[in-house]
Formats: structure tokens, C-alpha cells, sequence
């Protein structure tokens, strides 16, 4: 069953508004569905997609307790923000990876407060309570001391997917351990030409149970023999061989394709689509790709923020705008009526 945290994280009652107007969200009664339909349908696991910038503290802990309540197995994937309030909830899963694109970061817990000192300082020691709870879910994870945890939070810590493994707070990057692409066309429907890691794990151990495979020995002996083993007698001869090789690498094609689905975000489009239907790229090259062109948009749109702001640097302070005439004789008459 997977489980999309998305949006904000926000309280049951708010929920129906940001469905009114399809503006992703997320509140534990959408979550509590979700697990209760798994349950019904007899699911052993969940997957728990984050992309969320936080929100309500107490909602996130709800939500936190509820995926951890699960009997079965909780996989977290981080594939763009697990922030303030997501990174809470991301703590949930037995297995946590992350997007190299992603990000992840965690601070100090923050409301709003009127009042005098009375009510200020029960806000303070509200929310001194409230940092220490979270740190309880980052604690469980990453066996960091409180002290440690209060200090990245003190200080906002944001971490790439790399630092979030540093530190303890996921157990993987995603594509981490893709194998490298292999070129060839005398095969199009192997993936990048190679057959399929778990094929050759399956047939090696076929070898250390049987090895005198009538399979593999007539394969083998071919070796230095005077008949050539292509693919054509590879299909006639071992034709089930064949079959279950083109089954793995469709298979291996579609999750190729759901990775890249998953790393995807709004502008990345014309890189999502090249890298699916064109070039045949790997997950972990096209997260690379996106993040070289995201860092590019950076850097022009801090260019074109200099260059906007370069006129300003000329104006005089004779040409500053003169008071308005109007507002100087509305005081006038204010003076003078009263």
C-alpha cells in the first residue's frame, strides 16, 4: 500500500478545504484511512512516499505514532522535502532512503503567542517541551543524544541525502547501488544490454546445488568448441533460459521508469521525459541531471536578481519621489480643524 505524504502537514478538520481545492495536503485521518485500507486488504507493507515542507507538529505525531503502530513493515521514501514536521513522520519507517535530490531538515518547534511575560514564558517552556518530544522520533532512528539532536535543531540543520545518512537519519540513497550501464544492441529488450543482476544470482546458485546444470554445461562447453553459442541457439536450445531473462528485464524496465517517475518535479519535465522514452538513463543519472539543471536555475535567477537591482544603484537623492501633495494638505487641515 503506498502512502503519500504531500503538501502540508495540516489537522483533520482542515482537510476537506485543501481538497476543495485539489491543493495537496496531509492529515492523519487521510493517513488512518490509508492504513485501514491495507489492513483490509491484508497488505504486510507500507510505503511511505514524503514530499513536504512540514506543519502541525501534533498532526506529524499522530501520524508518526500511527505508522509505527503498523504491524507490518513501513518503507520511507524521501524523494524531494521531509521538512520540519515531515522529517518526523519519515522517522517512522523501518527502512528510510532518500533521493540524492532531496532534502531533509529539521529545526525548533515555533507558534505564535500574546500575552505579558506570564504567558510568554509558559509559551517558551511549551515549546522547550515540545522540541524535546521531537527529538524522541530522531533519537529512535539515529541514536544521536538529545543534546545532539537540540543542537541541529537549534540551529536549522538542512541535509542532503548524503548528510542524512551521515548522521543516521536514513538507511539508504536511493540508486545508490544501480549497476553501471552496459551498451549494446544485440539484445534491445535486455535493459542497457545486461542481463539482470538477479539472473545471474538465480543461476549461480542453481550451480552450487547442481553443478553438472545440463543448462549451464552445454552453454559452457561450447567454449573453445567448434559451435558458436549466439543468441539464436541460446533461444532454441533454452528457450525457458531466454524467456525468463526478457521477463526480468521488463520488469527491470518498469521499475527503471517508476524510480524516475519518482524523483520528478515540477520543471523537470523535459529531463523526466528525455530520460524515459529517449536516452533509456538510469534513475541515479537522471537525479543528477535534474540537480545540475536546478542548481543552473539558481545561479541565473541570482544573475537576473543583480541585474534587476543594478538601476537602483543611479538613482539620485534629488530624484528620490516628492511627498504627495495631496496627503500635505489633508495634515494642514487636520491642524487647523482640530
Amino acid at each position: 500500500m503506498k502512502i503519500e505524504i504531500k503538501g502540508p502537514i495540516i489537522n483533520d478538520a482542515d482537510q476537506w478545504i485543501y481538497d476543495y481545492f485539489s491543493i495537496p495536503a496531509t492529515s492523519p485521518g487521510k493517513v488512518n484511512t490509508a492504513i485501514d485500507r491495507a489492513l483490509r486488504n491484508q497488505d504486510g507493507e507500507l510505503l511511505v512516499v514524503v514530499n513536504s515542507g512540514g506543519g502541525s507538529v501534533f498532526s506529524a505525531a499522530e501520524i508518526y505514532t500511527a505508522l509505527k503502530s503498523f504491524g507490518g513493515k513501513v518503507k520511507v521514501q524521501i524523494v524531494g522535502m521531509a521538512a520540519s514536521a515531515a522529517s518526523v513522520i519519515s522517522m517512522a519507517g523501518q527502512h528510510v532512503e532518500m533521493s540524492p535530490v532531496a532534502q531533509l531538515m529539521i529545526h525548533n518547534a515555533t507558534t505564535g503567542a500574546w500575552g505579558d511575560y506570564n504567558e510568554m514564558d509558559a509559551t517558551s517552556d511549551f515549546l522547550l517541551k515540545v522540541n524535546q518530544t521531537i527529538t524522541n522520533a530522531y533519537r529512535s532512528k539515529t541514536s544521536k543524544t538529545s543534546e545532539e539532536l537540540l543542537q541541529m535543531m537549534n540551529r536549522t540543520t538542512w541535509m542532503t541525502a548524503s548528510e542524512a545518512k551521515e548522521n543516521g537519519f536514513i538507511d539508504a540513497i536511493m540508486f545508490e547501488n544501480e549497476l553501471d550501464a552496459v551498451a549494446s544492441i544485440e539484445h534491445p529488450s535486455l535493459v542497457e544490454g545486461a542481463i539482470p543482476k538477479s539472473v545471474l544470482d538465480q543461476l549461480r546458485q542453481q550451480l552450487k546445488v547442481d553443478p553438472t546444470n545440463s543448462t549451464m554445461n552445454s552453454i559452457t562447453q561450447n567454449e573453445g568448441g567448434s559451435q558458436k553459442m549466439d543468441l539464436e541457439t541460446l533461444k532454441n536450445e533454452h528457450p525457458e533460459l531466454v524467456n525468463q531473462i526478457e521477463k526480468a528485464a521488463v520488469n527491470n524496465e518498469r521499475q527503471r521508469i517508476q524510480d524516475i517517475e519518482n524523483i520528478s518535479q515540477p520543471g523537470t519535465e523535459d529531463i523526466v521525459n528525455k530520460a524515459k522514452f529517449e536516452t533509456g538513463a538510469s534513475a541515479a543519472d537522471t537525479a543528477m541531471e535534474i540537480l545540475k539543471a536546478q542548481k543552473e536555475q539558481t545561479q541565473q535567477q541570482l544573475q537576473n536578481r543583480i541585474a534587476d537591482a543594478q538601476p537602483l544603484n543611479k538613482i539620485e537623492a534629488a530624484e528620490a519621489p516628492l511627498p504627495n501633495a495631496d496627503a500635505e494638505v489633508d495634515n494642514l487641515l487636520d491642524k487647523i480643524v482640530g
